[in-house]
């Protein structure tokens, strides 16, 4: 079964290589690599188009990384998709462990270097929370992932939209984390996560999911699960004081 990788590139020069390199370095070796840059103002293409074994695909404007992610999704042929940062790299187990691992378990999404090794429902975890790794980390099941093929209000998702991949597929299918350390995230100044008012931002975003989820999704079961947990945006602030 195919593997899909899409590395969504935007001003990452001096780390775009050695991403690219530690996927084709891979064990398992039915896979294919789509890399999607969201018009970089450095010199990301032109080093991207001197390496081969890749597909390219470039926007003629900056979109944001949920676009992008997109962009490839249209263009992926593989049953199992893995959305890469490139400033990050990953073991050359990596997919040869993260699909046996969709292979064996009724999930939509697995993520590695987790603290916990866990089976995951929306009916027990609920729905908008944050059990799984960033973006790298995670591997889906492709069809999970068609909900999103339409949506046009990625603009909300320029940056970390792996929060709300990851709250998606685990809606329609469940989820599960694995503690094996396969990606290294690269720390450096320009991580997105390093913002202040984190806390803030994170309530802010559980409501934007819930709500643009309700947009997505149609099945009446996975829409009340979604309602119900609106609660639990309110329980996440009073624990705050």
């Amino acid at each position: 079964m195919t593997v899909s990788f899409v590395v969504t590139s935007y001003n990452y020069a001096e780390y775009i290589s050695e991403t690219i390199e530690s996927i084709k370095n891979q064990t398992y070796k039915d896979f294919e690599i789509i890399v999607v840059d969201d018009y970089s103002s450095d010199n990301s293409v032109e080093i991207l188009e001197k390496i081969e074994g890749f597909k390219l695909i470039k926007h003629d404007k900056n979109k944001g990384q949920l676009a992008s992610i997109i962009t490839g999704l249209k263009e992926a042929k593989g049953e199992f998709v893995s959305i890469i940062d490139s400033d990050d790299t990953i073991t050359p187990d990596y997919a040869e462990i993260m699909t046996s691992k969709l292979k064996e378990n009724d999930v939509a999404l697995v993520t590695c270097n987790c603290k916990t090794n866990k089976f995951l429902t929306p009916e027990k975890e609920t729905f908008g929370g944050w059990w799984w790794s960033p973006m790298s980390c995670g591997m889906f099941k492709r069809k999970y992932l068609n909900c999103i093929l339409n949506y046009n209000n990625y603009k909300l998702w320029k940056i970390c939209p792996d929060k709300f991949l990851f709250n998606l597929a685990h809606l329609q299918g469940n989820s599960l984390t694995i503690t094996e350390k396969l990606v290294n995230k690269r720390e450096h100044e320009k991580n997105a996560g390093k913002v202040k008012n984190r806390f803030w931002i994170n309530v802010r975003n559980n409501f934007i999911i819930r709500h643009e989820a309700l947009k997505i999704i149609s099945d009446d079961n996975l829409r009340k699960i979604i309602l119900r947990s609106y609660p639990h945006i309110f329980r996440q602030i009073l624990s705050k004081f």
